[in-house]
């Protein structure tokens, strides 16, 4: 019934970009494209001016694409996949091949200058936000543990002087309904500020159970996001933050693969499971700004929570089950110091620097009980007795850093940049697996397990402006990552060591027609050591293993501009190729040579904004994106593969105080598989694969207004 009124309503209901053009300003095809204000470096400056591979979405571009989650910006960067299981927490960046899937990530996530420990609260709403920024390549000397890849850097939006609020209701297809409601300004006018909202998000799934005749998939969350900003005098500021999300989804919706692409989005079990999660996280950011040294200090907490249940056979027959649990406490303390300008009045660049500590502790976990039950143990498994095979573990991890970085200008031609981090990490772990049959413990192992680790992390850059409108740079860069404990593993795979790599990029930055079009290209080639990748067992789950050594090189390019009046193009391009140069996987075949799995050769999108109206508050667009996933594989093998391709649209009228828009998504209506893995160890069944698909067309109406 929704789409016939779309369809009716497209032609009158199309919407203009968010923020009108001042009645003062320069005609739109004399003036240049905003400036693309980053904080890469954890400094402000300008976007072309930072050496190193980089993309940033402003809250204007992710209000007219309509990107309401991480996984959903990722497929507007280059070089950037995100695959995601159906449970949320279980969403695995990877930036140029560097990824992971269990134990801690490879990119970091950070929200509002605070580290995500762990991919549990990676994937979360894009609710009220200032921008996001993806780093390209490790960034470990300032962004520390997990950033061996590079960084996704969620910055919401803060408090202003001015009182603002905004409501938006969505519907659509399956069940959507989407509530959001924020608002902010002054409590006391000369010094503090507020700005707090929250959404609550429910749909009914995309997945069908023949066996029962229920959708599977569904979700139903509530999100919210507060800050209050105290300003006591014009040098200093104190922000205190606070988010919290309580998701209660439908189960995972894994089956055999050839099965789902027969037959997409349908799955025969006899268990249906469910997927929860829970996340407190507050942080208290003081600013103060000094003659000669800025000073930031950023403490932060996060409590987290996640309990899952799944039919682990993927079988109508009743037998196997698996019950998830894990939980997480961390504190986060940040110092840092920061030269005051890198300008003299005259414009001379000068020397900028910044130094600081970092400490963190986190307690973690985590439970994992694998029930065999008399209706098929074994199914896809050597035989085990009935009874439920239980791991347990508790894991203590605390960290210190000293960072630092420097830029410094050679000349009036060139720029060196230098920057070096110290790490000592230290993990402890406790482990227990039982296997009990008809209430007697028939096994009850224990294992206590120490580690530390320390890395010196450097790296260094130079730039080169090539005439007026193009700048080139090169970077080399170490990145590493701490080893760690399994909750369960085959033998003698409880431990894995660090793993570590080094990164040669090469690019450029360009404007062109006087500032309207921006380009950005860059070569890069990966050699690491040790590298640790995601495997899985039947008996014991997902588990982290190191195989060897591997590289990867390729591109990325982007563009992006407004060439002509009321027309906004955009496009990138990534090219991977990631091969292990040593590895016999879990079959006992040799895969030196193949591609790493989840790492496409090919990302690219490509799209346009169109906007026009008869006055500045009186505006209509059409917005349409073209995404594309190039090929890549879901094991090491290089057995199963996937590629897809997906088309965005996004429609509407924006008036003074409200807009009205309808959207589509997968409107190509192409169904592929997100993500697939080999479920059982035994050779015999190195073909056998479980998968789920992604999500299908969805389409729906927004109406949203504020003041």
């Amino acid at each position: 019934m929704l789409l016939p009124i779309l369809l009716a309503l497209l032609p009158d209901i199309l919407a203009a970009t968010p923020v009108p053009p001042r009645q003062d300003a320069p005609p739109p095809d004399e003036r240049p494209l905003p400036e693309s204000v980053v904080t890469a470096r954890k400094w402000e400056e300008e976007a072309d001016q930072v050496p190193a591979s980089l993309s940033a979405l402003d809250s204007s571009t992710l209000q007219t694409a309509g990107i309401d989650s991480v996984r959903d910006a990722s497929l507007r960067i280059p070089n950037l996949f995100i695959n995601q299981f159906s449970s949320r927490r279980l969403s695995f960046p990877t930036i140029r091949g560097i990824g992971s899937g269990q134990g801690d990530p490879a990119v970091t996530t950070y929200i509002d200058g605070v580290p995500q420990l762990t991919t549990s609260s990676t994937n979360l709403p894009l609710f009220d936000i200032e921008r996001v920024e993806i780093l390209r390549g490790p960034h470990s000397t300032l962004y520390g543990r997990n950033a061996l890849g590079g960084v996704i850097h969620v910055i919401p939006k803060h408090p202003t002087g001015t009182f603002e609020g905004d409501g938006s209701v969505t519907f659509g297809n399956y069940g959507l309904q989407e509530y959001s409601l924020w608002g902010g300004g002054p409590i006391r006018e000369e010094d503090l500020f507020f700005r707090a909202g929250a959404q609550h998000s429910r749909r009914d799934g995309y997945t069908k159970n023949d066996a029962t005749g229920n959708d599977v998939d569904f979700r139903n969350s509530w999100y919210g996001r507060g800050n209050v900003l105290w300003t006591p005098s014009d040098e200093s500021e104190v922000s205190l933050g606070l988010y919290g999300e309580r998701a209660r989804d439908g189960g995972f919706v894994l089956s055999e693969l050839n099965g789902l692409r027969q037959r997409p989005h349908r799955i025969n079990q006899d268990f249906e499971g469910r997927g929860e999660r829970d996340i407190v996280a507050p942080a208290l950011t003081w600013k103060h700004s000094g003659d000669d040294l800025d000073f930031t200090s950023v403490t932060a907490y996060q409590d987290w929570s996640t309990d899952e249940t799944s039919d682990f056979d993927f079988t109508v027959v009743d037998g196997i089950r698996r019950h998830s649990t894990a939980s997480q406490r961390y504190v986060n303390q940040e110092l840092r110091l920061e030269s005051v300008s890198d300008e003299t009045d005259e414009g001379t660049s000068l020397v900028r620097w910044l130094a600081g500590v970092n400490l963190f502790a986190a307690d973690t976990s985590q439970s994992g009980a694998t029930e065999y039950r008399p209706g098929g143990a074994g199914i896809l498994f050597p035989l085990h007795n009935v009874g439920t095979d239980t791991q347990r573990g508790s894991f203590d991890d605390w960290g210190v850093a000293l960072f630092g970085q420097v830029n410094l200008p050679l000349g009036a031609e060139f720029d060196l940049g230098f920057g070096l981090r110290f790490d000592h990490e230290a993990k402890d772990a406790t482990l227990r697996r039982t296997f009990e049959s008809s209430g007697v413990t028939f096994s009850d192992t224990r294992t206590s397990l120490s580690e530390s680790y320390n890395e010196v992390v450097p790296e260094v850059s130079l730039k080169k402006p090539l005439g007026e409108t193009t700048t080139a740079y090169t970077r080399i860069a170490k990145g590493f990552k701490a080893g760690g404990f399994n909750l369960a593993a085959p033998t003698g795979r409880l431990a894995f060591g660090p793993e570590s790599s080094w990164t040669w990029e090469l690019g450029a930055k360009s404007s062109h027609l006087e500032e309207k079009l921006h380009f950005t290209a860059a070569l890069f080639y990966i050699d690491w050591d040790d590298m640790q990748l995601s495997l899985f067992d039947g008996a014991t789950g997902g588990y982290v293993d190191n195989v060897g050594k591997a590289n990867s090189r390729g591109f990325e390019a982007e563009v992006r501009g407004e060439p002509l009046e009321g027309v906004e193009l955009f496009g990138g391009f990534g090219y991977t190729n990631a091969t292990f140069d040593q590895y016999t996987n879990t079959y006992g075949q040799n895969v030196a040579g193949n591609t790493l799995p989840f790492v496409p050769e090919t990302t690219w999108n490509v799209g346009s904004t169109y906007s026009q109206g008869p006055a500045p508050d009186h505006l209509w667009f059409v917005h349409a994106a073209l995404v594309g996933v190039g090929s890549y594989y879901f094991d090491a093998g290089n057995t199963e593969r996937e590629h897809f391709t997906l088309l965005e649209a996004r429609a509407g009228l924006v008036r003074e105080h409200w807009r009205l828009e309808a959207w589509v998504r997968n409107a190509l209506g192409e169904d592929y598989i997100q993500v697939a893995f080999q479920p059982s160890p035994d050779p015999y069944y190195s073909n056998y694969f479980v998968g789920e698909n992604g999500a299908p067309m969805t389409l729906g109406i927004t109406l949203s207004g504020g003041f």
